[in-house]
C-alpha cells in the first residue's frame, strides 16, 4: 500500500473518530442534563409536599402560592415564613426524600425569614435514614420573644457525583468508544511502523545488491586477467591482483557475516560465550585492524585508557565486532582527515567506553532512529558512504545482550561520540 493511500485512510478514519467522539460528548451532556432535571424535579416535589404538610400544621397557606426556589445547582429553598418545628420538618423531609428514592447525603437548615440567620442546621449522611437515631433538634430563640418565622433550605453537596453515578450506561458506552479509538491509534501506529520498516528493508536490499556486486565484479575482473595473461604480468602486478582478490573476498565475507549475525540475533539464537575480557587489550587490537585505512588517509586514532578496572565478563568476539563497527563508522563519516579518540573510564555500572570522531555529525532529529535496523541517516541523492544500516543496530543488540547500554552525543558538522557501558 502506498504512503498516499495510508495517509488518506488515516485522515478519513481520524475524522470519523473525531465525529464519533463529538457525538458521544453531546449525548453525555444531554444525558447529564436529563438526569439533573429529573433530580431537581424529585427534590422540588418532595420539598413542596413537606412544605404543604408543615404549613397545614400551623394553619398557613399552601406552598403552591410560593413555589420552591432553586438558588444554586444543589441548593433548594422553600419560603415558608412560618413557625416550623425542626423535628417535624426533619422527619417529614426524610420520609419524602426516601419515598422518591433520594437516599443521598444532604444538609438541612431553617433560616430566619427576616434576616436569613441560620437558626437550625444539620448534616444527614446517606446511610442515616432511621428517625430513632436522630438527635433532638434545638432551635435558637432569644429569651422572652415569640417563636420566629422560618424558611427551609436543603443542600445536596454530592449532587454532581450522584448524577454521574446514575449515568452508568453512558460511561460504559464512552469507555467502549475510547477503547476503539485506542485500538485504532495502535493499529495505525503499527501500520506506519511496518510501512517504514518495509521501506528500510527495500533500501537495505538495494544497498546489499550494490555492496555485494562491487567485490564480486572486482574479483571477477582480477581472476579473468590472471587466467588469460598470467605470463605477461610482472611480479608486482601479479601481487596486486592477488591482493585485490584477497581484500575483496574479505570484504565480501565481512558483509555476508554481518547480515548473518543480524539474522541470528533476530531469530533469538544468539549465544554469548562469556569470559573474562580485558577491554583495553581488546581496544588496542581492534584499533590495529583500522590502522591501514587511517594511514592511507593520514588520519590518527588516540587511545586514552583511564579505566582502572578494564576486566569485564563478556563475549570478546561480539564486543570486538561492536567496537569495530563504531570505529568503522568514525572513519567512514569523517570526510576530512579522520581524528578518532577512544576513552575509557570507571563508572558505577562498570566501564564506560567513548568513541569520538570529528566527522559530519548527526542531526538531532535523526538520532532517535540511529539504532533501528536498516536505518541510514538521509543524505539526499548523494550516497558517498556505503552500508546496510546494520552496524549500530548490531552494537545496541550486543550491548543489550550484555545488560549494558549505548548512547550517542552528536551535532551536525561537530562530530559524534558513542558511549558504551559494559558491566564488570
Amino acid at each position: 500500500m502506498s504512503r498516499s493511500k495510508i495517509q488518506i485512510i488515516l485522515v478519513l478514519a481520524s475524522v470519523s473518530l473525531v465525529a464519533l467522539l463529538s457525538a458521544q460528548l453531546v449525548w453525555l451532556t444531554k444525558a447529564y442534563s436529563v438526569e439533573e432535571k429529573a433530580f431537581n424535579h424529585r427534590v422540588q416535589v418532595a420539598l413542596t409536599t413537606v412544605s404543604d404538610q408543615l404549613l397545614a400544621t400551623v394553619g398557613g397557606s399552601t406552598s403552591a402560592q410560593k413555589p420552591i426556589k432553586q438558588i444554586a445547582s444543589n441548593y433548594y429553598l422553600a419560603e415558608l415564613n412560618a413557625p416550623i418545628d425542626p423535628a417535624q420538618a426533619e422527619r417529614l423531609l426524610q420520609q419524602e426524600l426516601g419515598r422518591r428514592n433520594l437516599q443521598e447525603a444532604y444538609e438541612f437548615g431553617l433560616y430566619n425569614s427576616l434576616d436569613d440567620t441560620l437558626m437550625f442546621g444539620k448534616y444527614v449522611p446517606a446511610t442515616q435514614r432511621k428517625l430513632a437515631t436522630t438527635p433532638p433538634a434545638v432551635v435558637r430563640h432569644e429569651e422572652g420573644q415569640a417563636p420566629k418565622l422560618y424558611n427551609m433550605a436543603v443542600v445536596f453537596p454530592n449532587k454532581t457525583s450522584v448524577i454521574l453515578g446514575e449515568m452508568e450506561f453512558w460511561w460504559y458506552s464512552t469507555g467502549a468508544l475510547l477503547l476503539v479509538v485506542l485500538f485504532f491509534a495502535y493499529t495505525m501506529f503499527q501500520i506506519l511502523r511496518e510501512k517504514r520498516l518495509a521501506e528500510l528493508k527495500t533500501d537495505f536490499i538495494n544497498n546489499l545488491t550494490h555492496e555485494l556486486q562491487t567485490p564480486i565484479t572486482n574479483i571477477g575482473l582480477a581472476s579473468e586477467v590472471l587466467r588469460k595473461r598470467p605470463e605477461t604480468l610482472s611480479p608486482d602486478r601479479l601481487s596486486r591482483y592477488h591482493d585485490l582478490i584477497y581484500s575483496e573476498n574479505e570484504r565480501l565475507r565481512a558483509q555476508v557475516e554481518r547480515v548473518l549475525q543480524m539474522a541470528t540475533m533476530e531469530s533469538r539464537e544468539l549465544v554469548l560465550k562469556k569470559e573474562t575480557v580485558d577491554v583495553h587489550a581488546l581496544l588496542k587490537e581492534t584499533s590495529q585492524n583500522l590502522a591501514p585505512r587511517l594511514q592511507q588517509r593520514a588520519g590518527q586514532l588516540r587511545l586514552n585508557l583511564q579505566a582502572t578496572q578494564p576486566l569485564v565478563h563478556a563475549d570478546s568476539l561480539h564486543v570486538a565486532n561492536a567496537l569495530y563497527s563504531l570505529l568503522d563508522n568514525a572513519e567512514k563519516y569523517s570526510p576530512q582527515v579522520p581524528d578518532i579518540e577512544i576513552t575509557t573510564q570507571d563508572v558505577a555500572q562498570g566501564i564506560l567506553i567513548s568513541v569520538r570522531d570529528s566527522g559530519i555529525g548527526i542531526k538531532q532529529e535523526f538520532q532517535k532512529f540511529l539504532f533501528d535496523k536498516f536505518y541510514r541517516v538521509p543524505t539526499g541523492n548523494v550516497h558517498n558512504v556505503k552500508g546496510f544500516g546494520l552496524g549500530l543496530s548490531y552494537v545496541k543488540a550486543i550491548m543489550d545482550a550484555h545488560h549494558g547500554h549505548v548512547t550517542v552525543e552528536s551535532a551536525e558538522q561537530q562530530g559524534t561520540c558513542f558511549n558504551l557501558v559494559l558491566p564488570n
